[in-house]
């Protein structure tokens, strides 16, 4: 009898102990719990990377648009600079010919006021220019010009 008793002692207890005939030794219990949780371990750092590679991705593209968006930003304000000058141009502009019709409605009202004086009637197409031609094209006049010098 010493000998069976000194086998049920020396065996894993597993083949002795008839409440653990179906259960895994406590040993292999805790190598497949250490073998979950490292798989466990390794999807999540998979997972981690991924997300980390996305986050990358989506900064790579917003700073391209950011880019983009600040080549447009940039090219409006050149074109609204530009807009702005012609702008402060044109008003100027403005301005002297404002000043100009004025000065020109104070003699035509000077000359109203004095009748003393008539002003001889310019007919059209007697040679003399318009006012809105006098910066135009000049014509030279030759002795060939035809009817130059009639008597």
């Amino acid at each position: 009898m010493v000998k069976s008793s000194s086998l049920q002692q020396g065996s894993s207890g597993s083949e002795a102990d008839p409440r653990n005939s179906g259960a895994v030794a406590p040993d292999e219990k805790r190598i497949k719990r250490m073998i979950s949780n490292r798989e466990s371990a390794r999807r999540s750092r998979m997972k981690k990377q991924k997300h980390v590679e996305d986050l990358t991705k989506e900064i790579g593209a917003l700073e391209r648009q950011n880019a983009d968006i600040a080549r447009a930003c940039d090219a409006k304000e050149q074109r609204r600079a530009a807009i702005q000058s012609e702008n402060e141009e044109l008003a100027r502009e403005k301005a002297a010919l404002a000043a100009y019709l004025s000065s020109m409605n104070a003699v035509v009202n000077n000359l109203q006021e004095n009748e003393a004086m008539p002003l001889p009637r310019i007919e059209r197409g007697t040679g003399i220019q318009e006012p809105w031609q006098v910066h135009g094209r000049r014509q030279q006049m030759g002795a060939k010009s035809p009817g130059m010098f009639r008597i």
